[in-house]
């Protein structure tokens, strides 16, 4: 049974209880059992900074065995940026060292008067003062915390300057560089003064049946290694996307007004490999290990992930690999999801070339345009836009307008709906919804907003399929007939995949999902079928749109700004625009939802 850990701050009380058995096998485990507790627990009518918003960690089955992809835990809370269930996730080692430690949730609830952190050792936790730390970011953080507790292996989740000041989308960083960017979970934890989460376990995870898990993860691994996508990824991680996907017009260019620019063969992966030495890294049981360090002012840092390089760099005309590469370390320090903040940077930098704003450009650290002196350098404008960041971060000057995300920036400052760039107030990833039907679709409506990584767009292409939900042929990327049925079965079986515990690129890897299901019965002990184990994570899903609606959400919210209903006349988009109208009735009516978008149960 799954344990979790209930703390409350504002009382100071730590408490420990475990899962009924049948929450656990109607929402498998995971984030689908926090899911569970979190409509349950917390009303929809309730402000996201209220005490009584929990902040929910989980980690699934999958976490702390033997099977492949299983580091990631997952964050879950009333989003402060779209007022709606807000969830992210991240990899690395936190979510192993939280099973490790005796744990599979911890519940946080109420807020402190004063700063602290809560220290979990291996089935214990207390709350300790974390005052010297306010104001610090995560870097300085992880080194004072792991100095206090003399012990350079603990794993630590905290906040930076960002989370602190309540930025909307506030992100929650663990060792250093993994990121539960979306959603502003961070505000969420700076509203009750929680600055870090340190944890240390020695703990096996039982498994039921030890043998049919090592068959289970042998089929997983070899599948893994035929998979073309992997071996892509293994060697290029994400950054590939910026050199590779141009062509079909997926990338965000200048706030999502262009499908071409010269400036992307200038940051992307081989860009990065003329640069210099990489060093490839993995997280916990990851046999692909897509992530990797770079050089930079003598130190070894994380290299840029694809949505850095497109949020913060091809949205906002940036070619500067140099400048990319030491703002993806400046973010994750500051706390802040690069997703959210490039788009809302995007939209200011757009309203001051269409004069929308009396800005005083000089003292923003713009400089004048060397080709035309009359007027400033505004897209690309490496200094400022740096300037724009910290600003944010600290709620300074206009950052403290750019910190409540593009929605609310769009009607604070009175500004023309279309730079809106955002679904149910979350900010449109670096996948371009007019590149691919399905990705247009997938957007519209999923629970948490503009989301990305169920990425059902892998679909149209040779990289990935899913025989057992016969989804073995390329759909193409303005398929109408099929995107519904494909788009569907994604986000059902992505949710099952995310609340068993796994990082989702070892999903995109795999052609077949029986062996997942397979590893999931063998730790469990349950016996779940395919059909059985996407049904849940339908239920998963339905769950979530019906929180959502008691917040106030309608159908009329399945869409992500009108921008992306304009074509774009050059370009890899080919002048398409998502076709919403015809497919949202028939994705509502093959899920069984009323014309309303309303699920039944």
């Amino acid at each position: 049974m799954e344990k979790i850990l209930r703390v409350d701050l504002g009382i100071g009380k730590i408490s420990t209880e475990e899962v009924d058995i049948a929450t656990e096998e109607k929402y498998i485990g995971g984030s689908g059992v926090a899911a569970a507790i979190f409509t349950k627990e917390v009303p929809a009518s309730i402000d996201p900074y209220d005490g009584q918003n929990l902040l929910i960690f989980s980690v699934g089955p999958f976490c702390n065995t033997t099977v492949p992809f299983c580091g990631r835990h997952f964050v879950m809370a009333k989003s402060p940026l779209t007022r709606i269930l807000g969830e992210s996730s991240a990899g690395g080692f936190f979510g192993k060292e939280l099973k490790a430690a005796g744990f599979d949730h911890i519940v946080v609830n109420g807020k402190s008067e004063k700063p602290v952190y809560l220290w979990i050792n291996d089935g214990k936790a207390e709350i300790r003062d974390a005052t010297s730390l306010w104001g610090k970011g995560t870097q300085e953080t992880e080194a004072e915390l792991k100095k206090d507790l003399g012990n350079d292996k603990i794993k630590i989740a905290s906040i930076g300057p960002a989370g602190e000041n309540l930025v909307r989308y506030a992100s929650i960083i663990s060792e250093l560089d993994h990121a539960a960017g979306r959603c502003g979970m961070g505000a969420i934890m700076g509203s009750k003064k929680l600055k870090a989460i340190a944890v240390q376990g020695t703990d096996k995870t039982p498994v039921h049946d030890k043998d049919a898990l090592m068959e289970a993860v042998k089929k997983i691994r070899s599948i893994v290694k035929e998979s073309p996508l992997a071996n892509v990824m293994k060697d290029t991680g994400t950054l590939a996307h910026m050199d590779n996907f141009i062509s079909m017009g997926d990338i965000p260019i200048k706030n999502y007004t262009m499908s071409r620019w010269s400036g992307t063969k200038k940051i992307g992966y081989y860009a990065l490999e003329r640069r210099g030495e990489i060093k490839h890294h993995s997280c916990f049981n990851c046999p692909v290990a897509c992530r990797a360090n770079v050089e930079k002012d003598g130190k070894w840092v994380a290299w840029p992930e694809y949505e850095m390089l497109a949020m913060m760099g091809s949205n906002l005309f940036v070619d500067d690999l140099e400048a990319l590469i030491s703002w993806n370390t400046l973010v994750n320090d500051l706390g802040i999801d690069c997703i959210s903040l490039g788009g809302t940077i995007a939209a200011f930098l757009e309203t001051i070339e269409r004069k929308l704003l009396d800005v005083d450009l000089s003292k923003l650290g713009f400089e004048r345009d060397p080709e035309n002196t009359d007027n400033y350098k505004i897209w690309g404008a490496t200094s400022a836009i740096e300037k724009l960041i910290r600003m944010t971060s600290f709620r300074e000057g206009i950052g403290n307008d750019l910190a409540e995300g593009v929605r609310n920036f769009c009607e604070i400052k009175n500004l023309p709906e279309d730079l809106a760039t955002h679904g149910k107030g979350l900010e449109v990833p670096a996948h371009e919804p007019r590149a691919n039907n399905l990705t247009a679709l997938d957007y519209a409506t999923t629970p948490r907003g503009a989301y990305h990584c169920y990425e059902p767009m892998q679909l149209s292409s040779a990289l990935t399929t899913k025989k057992e939900l016969n989804l073995t042929k390329i759909i193409g990327n303005y398929n109408k007939d099929e995107a519904v049925d494909a788009v569907i079965k994604i986000q059902d079986s992505s949710e099952a995949y995310s609340a068993s515990g796994g990082c989702i690129f070892g999903f995109w890897y795999t052609s077949e999902i029986t062996p997942w299901v397979e590893a999931l019965n063998a730790i469990t002990g349950r016996s779940y079928s395919v059909e059985t184990w996407v049904k849940a994570g339908e239920q998963i899903f339905n769950l979530k749109r019906l929180y959502n609606m008691e917040c106030g959400i309608t159908k009329a919210d399945d869409t992500f700004g009108s921008r992306f209903f304009t074509p774009i006349p050059k370009g890899g988009t080919k002048k398409n625009v998502p076709p919403l109208d015809e497919l949202l009735p028939k994705y509502y009516d093959s899920r069984g939802w009323n014309s309303d978008g309303k699920p039944s149960t």
